[in-house]
């Protein structure tokens, strides 16, 4: 899934969900230093992630996407706090045939590699990397 597919994706699922407020494209939220991402309400405060994608081999942005779908193994049930796992969750529930996986980085286990954001893996080979600002 390309990032500019993956965006409005997020925000219309942020958008359907009971939880979140105000969920718009981070450059609607007057981030101009970012050119895809999403900013949510949660539980009052503000959250923003960067979206940052690696393109499936082979896929050229000037040729159209061609989305590949499967068949979706049990994706992780543990959930971060706060925003990255709200995130998770959602994307997760969504039911969406082309996300393969879903690692939130605040769970690896290496404490040097943890941060606050989330590889969604797609049966493309495509990844987006949802960065926590």
């Amino acid at each position: 899934m390309r990032p500019m597919r993956f965006e409005e994706f997020a925000v219309e699922l942020a958008t359907k969900d009971p939880a979140a407020g105000k969920a718009r494209k981070i450059k609607e939220a007057g981030e101009s230093k970012y050119p895809y991402g999403l900013s949510v309400v949660l539980q009052g405060r503000e959250a923003r992630f960067q979206f940052i994608a690696q393109s499936a081999a082979g896929d050229r942005f000037d040729q159209p996407e061609t989305p590949v779908e499967g068949e979706p193994g049990p994706l992780d049930e543990r959930r971060a706090d706060g925003p990255e796992g709200w995130l998770a969750g959602l994307l997760a529930a969504s039911g969406s045939r082309e996300i393969a996986g879903i690692e939130q980085w605040s769970l690896r286990e290496d404490p040097n590699d943890r941060r606050n954001g989330l590889t969604v893996e797609f049966f493309s080979g495509a990844k987006i990397y949802a960065r926590a600002l």
